[in-house]
């Protein structure tokens, strides 16, 4: 078992790219397939994306934290952010439609279908007035 680790990046969107680093960092000593990397990458980058756009507005005076953890062959990765809610009957009816045909053009939606079909699990709660988005994926033995 390992200490998670934790990270704050300002709601801007050129956080994505020292973001994907951090995780690349905590990534680089599993055994897993680029496949299996690149998958957790592009759901942290949606779910980052999202929080920086929607919930805090792009306003790079405000910030968005991440914890990286690794328990009994799963990786999870837990964002919180103080900024609007996020709506989570959209994230129900995605998870309804997880398996339909989504139009690469519709930009609503498209982000957490990306999202649900990368990982393993996906929630999002609201708490003491925060986001708190959940990602866990199984490490591949």
């Amino acid at each position: 078992m390992q200490t998670p680790e934790h990270a704050e990046f300002p709601a801007e969107l050129g956080s994505l790219t020292p973001l994907a680093g951090w995780l690349g960092d905590r990534l680089s000593a599993l055994a897993v397939d680029d496949e299996w990397r690149f998958a957790l990458d592009l759901a942290v980058c949606e779910v980052a994306t999202n929080i920086i756009r929607h919930a805090l507005h792009e306003d790079a005076s405000r910030a968005f934290s991440v914890e990286f953890d690794i328990r009994d062959h799963n990786v999870r990765v837990v964002f919180t952010d103080a900024g609007d809610a996020f709506p989570l009957e959209r994230l129900e009816a995605a998870q309804r439609d997880r398996f339909c045909e989504i139009s690469p053009l519709l930009e609503s939606g498209r982000g957490l279908m990306l999202i649900l079909l990368s990982v393993d699990r996906f929630s999002v709660e609201r708490k003491a007035d925060k986001n708190i988005a959940t990602l866990d994926k199984k490490i591949s033995v």
